[in-house]
Formats: structure tokens, C-alpha cells, sequence
């Protein structure tokens, strides 16, 4: 009930409850990690070239079969592995 005795009318004539303001104000949170098929995304490559060429180079959180990598972990991959300007890149 709000501070006037009424049932939260808002909530009602919006169509929101508690559970997904909850969920709305989590979506804002910064991400700290992504999937590999986001990874993959993220890059520009393919999953399968994401898989076999870029994945073991990484570190990454395994749960079950989630897989987590962190964004960090994609910054500092991309750092490593970039080419000076002038470099051979075969």
C-alpha cells in the first residue's frame, strides 16, 4: 500500500510489479562478463574460429556448462595480440 492507504496504483496502471523493477534496475548494471557466443559477436568472428583459435588463449570461469569470460580477459587478449602498424601480420 502507498503512503495513502491505496494499493500501489502506478505499479498497476503500468503493468510492472516489485519482481520486474527488480529486474529493470539489474539490465542497468555494468556487465563484467559475456558468453562466448557474445564474445565471438564482440570480436567479429565466427564461434567456431572464436573456439578453436581464440578460446584457448583465454582464462574463463567454467560452471557446469556455463561459461563466463570476462571483459577484462577480452581487452587484455586484444592488447596481446595487436599489430604495431608497419608489422607483418600472416
Amino acid at each position: 500500500m502507498g503512503r495513502d492507504g491505496q494499493l500501489s496504483l502506478h505499479l498497476l496502471a503500468n503493468g510492472s510489479s516489485g519482481r520486474q523493477q527488480a529486474k529493470e534496475r539489474k539490465r542497468t548494471l555494468p556487465r563484467l562478463s559475456v558468453s562466448p557466443d557474445e564474445a565471438a559477436e564482440m570480436l567479429g568472428v565466427s564461434r567456431d574460429y572464436f573456439d578453436e583459435h581464440i578460446l584457448p588463449e583465454l582464462r574463463f570461469v567454467r560452471r557446469g556448462r556455463r561459461i563466463l569470460i570476462a571483459l577484462a580477459e577480452l581487452e587484455r587478449w586484444l592488447d596481446r595480440n595487436a599489430a604495431r602498424a608497419g608489422a607483418r601480420t600472416s
